[in-house]
């Protein structure tokens, strides 16, 4: 740690020292020249700050520019993510978007201000065209962002059924987010630039752009180079504290709060069967179930075991409703009021949450868990020290454990279980058993394995694929 402080305090210096290298070679060739008019230096632009800064208008000027040119890219900022949105739900809508963005970034900025200024005058033309500017640069990274999220974690959502705002602010959130900052990173300073430009041509009263054209007039180059540098500054506090806005918020831990109930593991007050006749699978020619029959009941737990590829995995993701099947019949009742829980036999758990919060984002159908509720289910698997930790820095084993107990809590009727015991050793696989023969009450549990023994000691109902055609 203090050698990261050292080596951080040496790049400041460095840093530091490289600009006032350049300033004094600017300063230099300031004297050298000795014409204020072909070349001020950094003692006479900072001279002239030390005037004018000390000036009410100076800084009526500095708000009203930076108000304006804000507003069209705030403006630019949430439409952007809106259309972006709603464009990659609906393909037609970016098809008909697609010549609008990129006619925006083709089009020089000169003649986006002329035409602006044709349009709405000069008041409106930082506005205008700082949108026109960031817009096309937010919309295109939604798109890019939602492209790349994550399928198998969508399922998972889907599968524990997630709501709307917690899917959009830990599963699509994440996704957008690299794309947007780096978006944001280049287009605040674009807007910055052209919303200046643009009040340059204009000369809007009490503006940036309106000094720095009247500078020019008067030849006064300390003052073009002055409000210039002025722009600058501005434009690197926006940036910085608009990402550190953005991140703060991408960082937010919001809708995981549980309700102040006890937890009732007990599950459902109705009798939940489940029915499966004649169900067959096939992806393509080739065959993974056909004609499978399984009847369970409440309070069972089953065991589906049978050689790797013979259709376990395919089976519980058709009772989730991840997949689908070609024919037969599946039968849940009661019908729409049996929730569907799962562990998954790849990881699907959200890496920047801690253990509990990964809990709590998956307990929207069991109204009496709260953060006390999955700390302590969670202590009955895990060691209490790593409950708090991102689950990325959790091993594969500690990250099974938690998947189980997110299963668990998660409520509903039917919990699916595939390969749960997978990357556990003896004693806690022996715990997790364990647990799952402590919470079978109200729920149909089906979780598939390569092992008999485990079904024995779980006291399940073993249910052996036959060997037809394994998925390859």
């Amino acid at each position: 740690m203090k050698l990261t402080k050292v080596l951080k305090k040496r790049s400041l210096w460095k840093r530091m020292g490289i600009i006032l290298f350049w300033l004094l070679i600017w300063q230099g060739i300031q004297l050298a020249v000795d014409n204020p008019i072909l070349m001020a230096g950094p003692l006479q632009i900072a001279q002239y700050l030390a005037i004018h800064i000390l000036e009410a208008d100076f800084w009526q000027v500095v708000c009203l520019s930076v108000m304006r040119i804000s507003m069209g890219f705030l403006l630019a900022f949430f439409t952007g993510i809106l259309l972006g949105a709603v464009s990659f739900r609906f393909p037609f809508i970016k098809e008909l978007l697609s010549p609008i963005i990129s006619v925006l970034k083709a089009i020089p900025v000169a003649s986006f201000v002329v035409l602006l200024l044709i349009w709405f005058g000069s008041g409106k033309l930082s506005y205008f065209c700082s949108f026109l500017v960031a817009f096309p640069n937010v919309y295109e990274s939604i798109l890019a962002g939602l492209a790349h999220v994550d399928g198998k974690r969508q399922e998972m959502m889907e599968v524990f059924q997630v709501s709307f705002p917690k899917k959009v602010m830990y599963l699509y959130v994440p996704a957008v987010f690299p794309y947007l900052r780096n978006s944001c990173k280049t287009c605040l300073g674009m807007s910055m630039k052209s919303g200046v430009a643009a009040e340059v041509i204009g000369t809007p009263e009490l503006s940036i752009g309106e000094r720095i054209y009247m500078a020019k007039i008067y030849l006064d180059t300390p003052g073009v180079l002055a409000w210039t540098a002025v722009v600058i500054v501005i434009s690197f506090l926006l940036e910085r504290g608009f990402l550190y806005l953005l991140e703060r918020a991408g960082r937010a831990k919001w809708f995981l709060k549980g309700k102040s109930e006890a937890y009732d593991s007990s599950g459902q007050e109705e009798d939940v069967r489940l029915s499966a006749e004649g169900v067959s699978k096939s992806y393509g020619s080739q065959l993974v179930l056909t004609d499978f029959n399984l009847q369970c009941r409440q309070g069972e737990i089953y065991c589906l075991t049978g050689s790797s590829g013979i259709g376990k995995t395919t089976f519980l993701h058709l009772l989730a409703g991840v997949e689908h099947f070609q024919k037969g019949r599946i039968s849940l009742k009661p019908s729409g009021k049996t929730g569907i829980s799962m562990v998954f036999q790849d990881c699907r758990l959200i890496d920047n949450l801690s253990a509990i919060e990964n809990v709590m984002l998956t307990a929207g159908k069991n109204k009496c868990v709260t953060k006390e509720t999955a700390a302590r289910e969670l202590g009955r698997l895990l060691p209490r020290d790593c409950l708090n930790k991102p689950v990325s820095r959790l091993s594969g084993g500690m990250r099974r454990r938690v998947e189980l107990v997110r299963a668990v809590l998660a409520g509903g009727g039917l919990l699916l279980l595939d390969e749960p015991f997978s990357g556990l050793d003896k004693e806690n696989k022996e715990k997790a058993m364990e647990y799952i023969q402590e919470n079978r009450e109200g729920k149909i549990t089906i979780l598939t394995t390569h092992s008999e023994e485990e079904c024995l000691k779980l006291h399940g109902v073993l249910v052996t694929l036959q060997e037809f055609s394994p998925i390859i």
